[in-house]
């Protein structure tokens, strides 16, 4: 373990993670004898079998993960399981193998998805970007990820399709389930009837379309909820929130899941056939009731909206709006000067964004204040518009969506309005 990942890790968890809903909990929860996990990043889960522990993933909080299942069991770990290659669910690995050599002499093996390692490359190349992101999504204080690395370890295994552990009890086959990312999997445990779900599997409407990620395939998701489906499991274990108990609903839920994703799919590529774009896609489109009337498939994390703009972008470019003027635009800041020049009564965008606030208008209201709030002069007018704007954002947050990201992206640009120099 290098210095520079030691003080990664201190880094992490020195910062406020009241808010961060992927911090989690190291208590144990217990889902059949010797299987077991902790909620943070997802589901940490440790499975018991006589050639020792195969966890999937070790989150980002290796010493107190470690002491949890320390006090459940001293069985040496035999293999690790990448469930999929975003940062936070295996950024303690390279700490967890280290103590694994200090406890039992042994290096246990790294398994993933042979995609992961090209995702770890890729983080690594924009680790700026990628701390700006995690601070936006997350709702870190601005710049308190500055200059932070990445730990990842190296997976020891890759496979294509599907990788099997032998052990005297447990038979667990990795299986890759392409979902929120193309390096994901799921676990199936033979004699258990356990089927982890990994990202493909959430307590809410799947993970697809998210603002800052690159475009994810909701057909290729759906697929694999149904290959999912041909395992005959008796207990699923979703990436968060409780398991699924019992065949009918395990087989429900992915079937569902599937269809929702396939309308979403659908529905849009329809509307885009008859020529519309999505600014106006997703004003028009009301999920339907007989699909989308399940505990699973309302917003929770994402919001519809993003999904059906993933699908969008699935089918098209980044040319959304068919508007001559954004094919080659001027930078951003000219832009918003020459656009305050332009405006001879700055009172009267202000009044009317204050309208369309009082009328619960809303998205308008963000829009017109936009007119004066993208500036970065410190005219008076120009600094009672950002207020006004981080109101809106704030006010967003709370009426607009029950996307946890939507809120949180709302929440972080109004605290960046907020610390704007007047």
């Amino acid at each position: 373990m290098t210095d520079e990942t030691t003080s990664s890790t201190a880094e992490l968890d020195a910062i406020d993670r009241t808010d961060d809903t992927l911090a989690g909990s190291n208590r144990i929860v217990e889902f059949a004898p010797g299987v077991f996990g902790q909620q943070q990043a997802g589901w940490l889960v440790t499975i018991e079998t006589e050639d020792g522990l195969v966890q999937i993933d070790t989150g980002d909080q290796a010493s107190s993960s470690l002491a949890s299942i320390r006090q459940h069991t001293d069985q040496p770990f035999a293999a690790i399981i990448f469930s999929h290659g975003h940062q936070r669910y295996n950024q303690a690995c390279r700490e967890w193998v280290s103590v694994c050599v200090r406890e039992a002499g042994r290096v246990p093996r790294v398994i993933a998805h042979e995609n992961l390692p090209r995702r770890q490359r890729r983080y690594l190349e924009s680790n700026g970007l990628q701390n700006r992101l995690l601070e936006r999504q997350f709702r870190y204080p601005a710049g308190s990820l500055d200059g932070r690395v990445f730990p990842f370890l190296t997976p020891s295994e890759t496979f294509s399709d599907q990788l099997t552990i032998a052990t005297p009890d447990r038979t667990i086959d990795v299986i890759w389930a392409p979902s929120e990312t193309d390096d994901a999997v799921a676990v199936w445990l033979r004699e258990d009837k356990i089927l982890y779900g990994g990202p493909a599997c959430i307590p809410f409407f799947p993970n697809v379309g998210s603002p800052q990620r690159p475009v994810r395939n909701p057909i290729r998701w759906a697929h694999t909820l149904d290959r999912l489906a041909t395992y005959p499991a008796e207990l699923l274990i979703r990436e968060f929130g409780d398991p699924v108990e019992g065949s009918e609903a395990i087989g429900e839920y992915l079937a569902t899941t599937a269809a929702a994703l396939r309308w979403c799919h659908d529905t849009v590529v329809a509307l885009m056939n008859s020529g519309h774009t999505i600014g106006e896609i997703v004003n028009m489109v009301e999920p339907p009731p007989e699909i989308f009337d399940k505990p699973w498939l309302q917003e929770g994390y994402t919001s519809i909206e993003h999904v059906l703009r993933d699908v969008y972008r699935t089918q098209f470019g980044w040319w959304e709006d068919l508007n001559p003027t954004s094919l080659h635009p001027a930078h951003p800041a000219d832009i918003a000067r020459e656009i305050r020049t332009a405006i001879t009564d700055p009172s009267a965008v202000l009044n009317h964004a204050r309208s369309l606030l009082d009328k619960g208008e809303l998205k308008l209201a963000l829009h017109v204040i936009d007119l004066l709030a993208l500036n970065s002069d410190s005219d008076p007018e120009i600094i009672e518009a950002k207020q006004l704007k981080a109101e809106l954002c704030r006010r967003a947050a709370k009426e607009l969506t029950t996307s946890y990201v939507s809120q949180s992206l709302y929440l972080h640009g109004a605290d960046q309005l907020d610390t704007e120099p007047t």
